[in-house]
């Protein structure tokens, strides 16, 4: 009962890293849009320094997920592989995992419109 516990401290993770992805690409299609143009020097820089803090976010709450997710992973239990392949395995699937759960839940806020209120 209490690994459940522990698999739920995901779930804010997951959800802050989603939004984080979305406000990151939102910001970074700003800039791109501004760059070049002179009269948007200042919402330029805006741009940039808010489409950096995000991805910093995002980085931060994917990273924190990961190594959650790899710790609650259970051992491998096969007697061939050596323990390093082992951990890195674990590690490599976790993060499959919360990289796939990022990108699912962000497409489903994207989808329902939850990005724009």
């Amino acid at each position: 009962m209490r690994r459940l516990w522990c698999w739920l401290a995901l779930i804010p993770l997951v959800l802050g890293a989603a939004r984080a992805l979305l406000k990151y690409a939102w910001w970074a299609a700003v800039h791109g849009a501004l760059y070049g143009i002179p009269k948007g020097t200042r919402r330029l820089q805006e741009a940039d320094a808010n489409a950096d803090f995000n991805w910093w976010v995002l980085m931060g709450l994917a990273g924190t997920a990961t190594i959650v997710a790899s710790i609650l992973i259970p051992p491998l239990k096969s007697q061939t592989l050596p323990t390093g392949l082992k951990r890195i395995s674990r590690f490599i699937f976790a993060m499959v995992l919360v990289v796939g759960s990022i990108l699912i839940v962000a497409a489903g806020m994207s989808a329902t419109g939850y990005f724009l209120k």
